[in-house]
């Protein structure tokens, strides 16, 4: 795979935990298919902290619309969306349980976050943009 997975044990806001894993790591984790999620199940059930219920990845929903991207560039080929998962959000996460399933959340919840270190084939990734330089979501 040649992707390094890091669990983060701070619990951000999904705008906070994209801006701390581009810049301690490569990006919020982007999930290419069933072999990312398995790897990703393996992370969580190892996890040697208490995780929150979902945890934030790089999945981000266009504002104009219904399609879902990762925030890396890899493309959207696999999903694994939790079928009770309909908020308005236009974020994202996994769940921590097993097997884990990817549902909306609220973009100001506080969450744990997965990065990924090392970027893909595809290096291309999409721009956030912000009002302000580094954003910190109020709690």
């Amino acid at each position: 795979m040649g992707r390094n997975l890091t669990l983060v044990g701070k619990r951000l806001c999904w705008s906070d935990a994209l801006f701390y894993c581009r810049d301690h790591h490569w990006d919020l984790l982007s999930i290419r298919g069933p072999e990312d999620q398995e790897m990703v199940d393996e992370l969580v059930a190892g996890a040697p902290f208490p995780l929150t219920r979902p945890l934030w990845v790089g999945l981000r929903r266009s504002i104009r619309g219904s399609s879902w991207f990762w925030m890396s560039g890899d493309p959207m080929d696999f999903t694994q969306w939790d079928t009770a998962s309909h908020h308005s959000s236009p974020c994202a996460g996994v769940s921590s349980g097993e097997p884990s399933k990817w549902r909306q959340s609220s973009c100001e919840e506080h969450l744990n976050f997965i990065c990924f270190t090392g970027p893909t084939e595809v290096v291309k990734r999409y721009f956030y943009s912000s009002t302000r330089e580094k954003p910190t979501c109020q709690n």
